[in-house]
């Protein structure tokens, strides 16, 4: 990953700087807007993904007064950025691990249907690597089982499902603009939702549950500073007008960047086609649009070389790699720590993640050339192995 940003984004948080105006302000709401417009819905920008998925959980909760209450399941992958799970924890909900279907890297219809309960109340659903989820099998479970959903679209901005943008089939979703990710703002999130009144109940959570951040404040203050009114509780995740500034730019570009990141995932399917006895890559849906956050790689089972071999290989040749995501949550040492509130049980997709998947970088701006040169690395292993008897 290197930096995808340039003068654009840098003048416009100077601007910011130099007329004193940092803090959320006219940027942050441009930025809302046009973020809304492009993918469809009402948005409120946070400091983070994290911070998203945060607010969209004590939303819903709002403390007796939400569809979600204090105790209620939710059905969370197993593979996916911990935050994602921390956020329902956090709220007083119980979780429920599901496991992933190590082809597509998204959660596994049969395991989630299984650990459908009467107390589960929600699908809290993560759309991994950018790869859509199959939304017509989703929202059918929604509706028979009469469970909420929520979308995690941290890692899929722009993916779609049968022309659909995901983050708009569930009554809210979460987004990310970290350094690495489709946009950056450095750090940053979204929260994507089709329900304005939702979208206020998120206003009041970002900002200490201050009445001046809503679009439409209640007419009567009973004698208080309508400046100074506090209708809730909340945190304090407001964004600054630099991230909005270098949103609104690189809004302006997402295009581009998707169109390189498919370009590239194209010429890497191509190239890896020949090694396809030793790896796999990740299946997307034929309805699906994959955004490409990354390349994820699973080493086959019998393969001659190992997933830790791939990794050393090129790492030592300067190409960095990463787990996909944390692997199997349940394996981490702070799941321990839940045990009374989150079910784990057997996930031997996830476990196939975390053993044999790792991901290298989809780049957003490289030519064909640069990206030909990583995947040149893979046939000098395969070389060597052969060499080896």
């Amino acid at each position: 990953s290197v930096a995808t940003y340039g003068i654009e984004e840098v003048l416009e948080a100077l601007e910011s700087m130099v007329t004193y105006r940092t803090t959320m302000w006219e940027k942050t709401r441009t930025f809302e807007k046009m973020f809304g417009e492009k993918f469809g819905g009402e948005a409120v920008m946070v400091i983070s993904g994290s911070s998203a998925d945060l607010l969209i959980a004590f939303a819903l909760h709002e403390r007796s007064g939400g569809p979600l209450h204090s105790g209620d399941e939710i059905l969370i992958p197993a593979v996916t950025w911990p935050t994602h799970l921390w956020a329902a924890l956090m709220c007083g909900y119980s979780a429920v691990l599901v496991d992933v279907d190590p082809a597509t890297m998204n959660i596994d219809f049969v395991d989630l249907e299984s650990k459908i309960t009467p107390r589960t109340r929600a699908i809290s659903l993560v759309h991994l690597m950018g790869n859509p989820v199959n939304m017509d099998k989703i929202s059918d479970l929604c509706r028979r089982h009469d469970l909420l959903l929520i979308e995690d679209c941290c890692e899929s901005l722009g993916a779609t499902w049968k022309g659909q943008y995901v983050g708009t089939f569930g009554v809210a979703s979460a987004f990310s603009f970290f350094f690495s990710h489709h946009i950056t703002t450095m750090e940053g999130g979204m929260i994507l939702t089709q329900d304005p009144d939702f979208a206020e109940r998120l206003r009041l959570l970002r900002a200490h549950g201050w009445s001046r951040n809503l679009v439409t404040p209640p007419d009567t203050t009973e004698g208080l500073d309508p400046r100074y009114t506090f209708l809730n509780w909340g945190f304090n995740v407001r964004p600054t007008e630099l991230q909005a500034g270098f949103g609104i730019v690189q809004l302006g570009r997402v295009d581009e960047f998707q169109a390189a990141r498919k370009r590239n995932a194209a010429v890497a399917q191509c190239r890896l086609e020949s090694h396809k006895s030793w790896i796999s890559l990740m299946k997307v849906p034929f309805e699906g649009e994959c955004s490409w956050f990354a390349l994820p790689i699973l080493i086959n089972q019998g393969s001659p070389i190992s997933r830790d071999r791939l990794a050393a290989f090129l790492e030592e040749r300067g190409v960095e790699t990463r787990p996909v995501v944390t692997g199997n949550l349940a394996r981490h040492p702070a799941t321990l720590r839940f045990s009374d509130v989150l079910a784990t049980g057997s996930l031997p997709g996830a476990d196939a993640v975390h053993e044999r998947g790792l991901y290298i970088g989809i780049h957003p701006v490289e030519s064909e050339t640069a990206v030909n040169q990583v995947f040149d690395l893979f046939d000098e292993l395969v070389r060597q192995v052969v060499q080896e008897g």
